[in-house]
Order: C-alpha cells, then structure tokens, then sequence
C-alpha cells in the first residue's frame, strides 16, 4: 500500500524515469549472470529498456481506448435523463453513480466543479482537459449549447453523436485487429536477435568475440537498429486521433 501510494505521488516523467531505472537494475545482473560477459550484459540490458516504454504506452493506449468505448454508453445516460425531463446538471450528476468506470472520476470534478460555485459551461470547459478524446469535446459543447440556449432538440444530437461515435470505435477496433498481428511480428522481430545472443553467450567463443572492438562497434549498432526499429514501428503503427480543436 506504501509502495502504490508513493508511485501514484510521482509524477508521470518522474514515474517514468523510475521504471528505467529499476529495469536497468533488474535487466544488467540477469542479463550478467546469462552471459558472463559486461558488454553483451550492457548491450541486452539496454534494449530491455524498451520494456518499461513499452508497458507504459499500452496503459495509455489501454486508457484511451477504454475512454473512447464508453463515451456512446454516457451519451446514452444522458438521452435517457434528458428524455425524462431531468435538467442537465443533474444527468451529469447521475453519471457519476451510473457511468461509466473510465469516466466516472472526470464527472466527479465536474460535480465537484459545479457545487462549489464554478459556473456550468465554465466548469464543462474546464473539465475538457481532464479528458483525452474528441469525443469529450463534442458532448461537452453540446450539453453547454443546450444549457444555455435551452434547446429542446438535444437528444437528438446526443443520439446521433452516438451512432457516430460508435461506428467510429467499430472502424478503428477493425482497424487496429487485422494491424496487431503486424505489430506482434514486427516485435518478435526486434527481440529474436537478442534472445539469440543470450543462447550463443553460452559458449566461450562468441563472448570472446563480442569481447573485441569489432564485437563492441556490432552490439552499439545492433542497440542503434533496435531503437531505430522501434521507434519507427510506433510511429508507423499509430493510428491518427481525431484533433480536439474544442479545447
């Protein structure tokens, strides 16, 4: 409990900075004690680096997608309290309860916002920041539109933000499940270099070369193209967001 409350203190950079660290601790005595030899060490130690990166990007990437799949579940909420007659304010008060769980802290503040004497829009336009979608851009502007000019028609918009938001999450989710596939080899790819490496550190004569200057000039540009692959693999496999021009 100690351990989580002081890593949910630091901040993201700091956390970050953290897991390299610990990695590099954990990464060079194993990788030592496989291969007997402090420059292959150095080397595999280096490219387990990736490791804490890469967790870190599919928990956001995880986050993300889970904001972005249950925004149709709020609009749905919110058609379903507004279509009973119950003000906004107090739709968005019930989502805090009924919500969604990947939304469910951001309403909090906005309720938080609000009863603390905060106006409305101002308090929804504030709020934009603690989202990461455009999807939040959109039902927010709308819900302010509707409070303050009273407008009767927005159900209908919710619904059809909804639909589209929907048809969206299915494009992208097809999208993402026939390019995973690409990923998972590219990465099995990067990595099978230095799995092999390990199992030839058994024998003598492979330390001994990798002991050399010519070993030591391969293993920095095997690193070099590791990291160049790996970079251009995230840049290459991400697919665009839609640009949050509200905020």
């Amino acid at each position: 409990m100690r351990v989580a409350s002081t890593l949910n203190g630091l901040t993201p950079r700091a956390r970050k900075w953290l897991y390299l660290v610990l990695t590099a601790a954990v990464a060079f005595p194993i990788s030592l004690l496989l291969t007997q030899s402090t420059v292959m060490a150095s080397a595999i130690s280096t490219v387990a680096l990736a490791l804490p990166i890469e967790l870190t990007r599919l928990r956001a990437v995880k986050s993300l997608k889970a904001e972005r799949e249950a925004w149709p579940i709020a609009i749905d909420h919110l058609i379903s309290a507004v279509g009973s007659g119950i003000s906004i304010p107090q739709a968005l008060d019930d989502l805090v309860e009924r919500g969604p769980d990947a939304l469910v802290r951001q309403f909090k503040e906005i309720k938080d916002s609000i009863d603390s004497g905060v106006a409305f829009q101002d308090a929804l336009r504030g709020a934009k920041r603690r989202f990461h979608t455009s999807a939040a851009d959109q039902v927010l502007e709308v819900l302010i539109i509707a409070r303050v000019t009273g407008s009767s028609n927005v159900g209908n918009i919710l619904r059809t933000l909804g639909e589209f938001l929907r048809q969206e999450n299915a494009m992208r989710a097809e999208i993402e499940a026939r390019h995973g596939w690409v990923r998972s080899s590219a990465s099995l790819a990067a990595i099978a270099p230095w799995a092999l490496l390990v199992i030839l550190s058994a024998q003598p004569t492979t330390r001994a070369a990798f002991s050399t200057s010519t070993g030591l000039y391969i293993l920095i540009l095997g690193v070099a193209l590791t990291a160049i692959a790996y970079l251009w693999m995230n840049l290459v496999g991400r697919l665009p967001e839609v640009p949050r021009a509200l905020v």
